[in-house]
């Protein structure tokens, strides 16, 4: 379905929009390769003095881990073969308690 002109956006408006897209989408890949950096550094005794639980919780945190490291280097033009699915893992870490 075409847009109408009463829809269309002024070239500024199209091109400020893209822009906001692309500068929104590095800072995200720039704060989750922070995130995917600090929890390479988070070793089992560091979970365990926060109080992370053992087992499936942490699992699901290395999996986070690899998802986002996968995810950034694909965004950097890598070839990746995901080793889990990212929507699954990340629904699993917006569901953990």
């Amino acid at each position: 379905m075409a847009l109408t002109e009463l829809q269309l956006p002024t070239k500024e408006d199209f091109y400020r929009n893209i822009q906001h897209a692309a500068t929104e989408m590095n800072n995200i890949m720039r704060r989750w390769q922070d995130m995917a950096e600090f929890l390479a550094t988070v070793d089992a005794a560091d979970m365990t003095s926060i109080g992370v639980p053992t087992g499936q919780v942490r699992t699901d945190l290395v999996e986070f881990r690899t998802a986002v490291e996968e995810i950034i280097s694909l965004y950097q033009g890598n070839s990746v073969t995901p080793t889990n699915v990212p929507d699954a893992v990340m629904d699993k870490i917006r569901r953990m308690t």
